[in-house]
């Protein structure tokens, strides 16, 4: 952590504090968190009142000083296997770490966790973040959350692809469609649904135009990978591609 020109951010945050909050600092390392522990209280805003070098000692810190913020390494000892772990905190928490990790600081953030840097990065950055964590703000680096945005945007438009998909399906339609994913003939399902055969037939061929795949085995496959049918009728679907049926 870099401890120079640590510059005051009271501004640059904008949260206009008057009062100093509270900290508790949680890395395995006593020169880290002596570190730690100067920069911040170079800040007139903060006031270490905690040092943790474990999972079990942050708990017990926490629930003495009930601070306004946490800083914790993310490979703090016990956070991963503690039944308490940093997700589970009952007050904000700033992340910091050697490396910037996507999957295992995503895989941390939650509604307490919600901010990360670098043990690379500027006091000032640092100093920043904590504000922002404290305050009940996100604090990530700019390549964190366009990751993070990629993936929502990437999921919102699968979700868009497949709501035209589930909604030009007619109810009977996605009855014939259930059917069939439970790996009912077209008898079966013209005697569940009390129709013709003939109707039956009709109603698959329509449903395999608007689902846009060519046969009754793609359809079920597709329905599964949409969500269209029921999860646990899974189980019959090896006995439906074993079927031959030809209408």
């Amino acid at each position: 952590m870099k401890l120079s020109d640590s510059p005051t951010v009271r501004s640059a945050t904008d949260m206009n504090r008057t009062e100093p909050f509270d900290v508790v600092v949680a890395d395995p390392h006593p020169l880290v968190r002596t570190g730690l522990r100067v920069l911040l209280e170079r800040e007139s805003t903060c006031m270490v009142t905690g040092e943790a070098a474990s999972m079990t000692t942050l708990l017990w810190e926490v629930h003495r000083t009930r601070p306004a913020v946490v800083i914790a390494d993310l490979d703090l000892p016990g956070a991963h296997h503690h039944s308490t772990g940093l997700r589970d905190l009952p007050v904000p928490v700033l992340l910091v770490s050697e490396d910037e990790d996507f999957e295992r600081i995503v895989g941390v953030l939650s509604e307490r966790v919600r901010g990360f840097v670098r043990k690379s990065q500027s006091s000032a950055e640092l100093i920043a973040a904590v504000h922002l964590v404290a305050a009940g703000h996100a604090s990530l680096p700019p390549a964190i959350t366009s990751r993070l945005l990629d993936a929502f945007l990437a999921e919102n438009a699968a979700e868009a692809m497949q709501a035209p998909l589930a909604v030009t399906l007619t109810r009977r339609e996605h009855d014939v469609l259930r059917l069939m994913a439970e790996g009912r003939s077209t008898g079966q399902i013209a005697e569940q649904l009390v129709v013709q055969t003939s109707t039956v037939k009709t109603h698959v061929y329509h449903l395999l135009r608007k689902l846009g795949v060519n046969d009754r085995a793609q359809a079920v496959a597709l329905a599964y990978r949409r969500g269209l049918v029921p999860a646990g009728n899974r189980f019959a679907a090896a006995a439906f591609r074993r079927r031959t049926e030809a209408g």
